[in-house]
């Protein structure tokens, strides 16, 4: 007994020695020293690789949501004018509003990656701080921006394709120029990267008009594209079946780290069939903006099993997703483009938005054919309204 004791004591002490150059290993490794810095200052290819799937459309609204956020910033109280100046002679565009201008100390937001002065707790537009630079390098290779902020004086930053292609210098100056009206700024874009067309600026202004179509039903905001106002254009042409009219859904989803995200939607038949335009499926509108238009993926529920592939036949099908709150809470890609679909907003609605897609379709489906008849004459009637607790746990639509 005692050998056996004196055994399993020796082979401990043999296991514990066996350790000691282990432990000195790992806690060497684990040792850090500084031995130099890394310069991790961007190169202003940056600017490049952010702007390849911009094009004029998108390039614009950038220009138009800095605007609209001073508004929104300022309460909403006073009337907003955005004017924007497509010149198919000189190939330039301008940007004008009277938001309310850039104070002298937030000019470095104008072109700074990353920067931005608006507070993203507000149910805002701009949050990434990246939006106004890739729209104007990618529009242009030569730009100028003034403003005039309150009573301060007009300044003037400007910059061209040399100043992109140099790394060496970050710096811009700032000029003072002669005055604006107070909280004027004005974007000026020459030497154009693409080609400024009458069907391209068409195009712009039916982009805008849908985009904005919810600041626009606003009397106090005005946008204008070669001196037309523009109109809002919504999607809300519903049809009013008997037993299956639209039906207006109600409710909240509190998220992680950003409060409460109000959500309101409307699902139905449209009064109209338009499959060859793509003008069915979901619509996202995150603070009041337009993100994404007739949504036809498997991920709002156009797949097999549910409302199906998208068709002519489901092309009455319509769901329109209205979400405000805190701006780091929509979930939009950094363009406002797109809706992110793994973000946790978007994740809350899944279960119950494919649902409601395919009972929709379901319907156009079963009626087609029969669509004069059975859906485009009830052309009035009233929207059922259901409010929703929790919209994760809902199962049926």
């Amino acid at each position: 007994m005692r050998a056996f004791r004196l055994k399993i004591e020796l082979t401990q002490s043999q296991a514990t020695s066996s350790l000691l150059p282990l432990c000195s290993q790992l806690h060497k490794q684990n040792m850090k020293k500084e031995v130099d810095k890394l310069d991790a200052t961007p190169s202003k290819r940056l600017f490049l690789s952010i702007i390849a799937d911009y094009d004029l459309n998108r390039s614009i609204c950038e220009l138009v949501d800095n605007g609209l956020d001073v508004w929104v910033r300022g309460g909403k109280a006073r009337d907003i004018s955005i004017q924007i100046t497509l010149d198919k002679i000189q190939q330039s565009i301008t940007v004008e509003d009277d938001a309310g201008g850039v104070a002298k100390s937030e000019l470095q937001y104008i072109v700074g990656p990353g920067q931005t002065g608006t507070n993203p707790s507000e149910e805002t537009i701009g949050i990434f701080g990246v939006g106004t630079k890739r729209a104007v390098v990618a529009l242009a290779q030569n730009i100028k921006i003034r403003t005039r902020h309150g009573k301060q004086s007009t300044y003037l930053i400007e910059f061209d394709e040399d100043w992109l292609l140099d790394d060496g210098d970050w710096q811009l100056p700032v000029y003072e120029v002669g005055e604006l009206a107070k909280g004027t700024t004005i974007v000026e874009l020459q030497k154009l990267g693409i080609l400024i067309t009458d069907e391209g600026i068409t195009q712009l202004k039916d982009h805008l008009s849908t985009t904005y179509a919810r600041f626009l039903r606003n009397n106090n905001v005005y946008l204008r594209v070669n001196g037309e106002i523009l109109a809002p254009r919504f999607f809300e042409n519903w049809a009013y079946p008997p037993g299956f009219s639209p039906q207006k859904y109600t409710g909240a989803i509190e998220t992680a780290d950003h409060g409460k995200v109000k959500v309101e939607a409307i699902a139905g038949l449209s009064i109209e069939s338009s499959p060859a335009a793509g003008e069915y499926g979901v619509y996202f509108y995150c603070n009041d903006r337009l993100v994404a238009r007739g949504l036809k993926t498997f991920d709002v529920g156009f797949t097999k099993g549910f409302a199906g592939l998208p068709h002519p036949k489901i092309s009455l099908t319509r769901v329109l997703v209205f979400l405000n709150g805190d701006a780091r809470a929509m979930p939009w890609n950094s363009s406002k483009s797109d809706i992110s679909t793994k973000h946790e907003v978007f994740l809350a609605l899944h279960n119950w938005l494919v649902q409601v897609v395919k009972d929709y379709a379901a319907l156009s489906r079963i009626w087609v054919g029969d669509w004069p008849e059975n859906v485009f004459k009830y052309k009035t009637g009233t929207i059922k309204e259901v409010s929703i607790d929790d919209f994760p746990a809902v199962k049926k639509s």
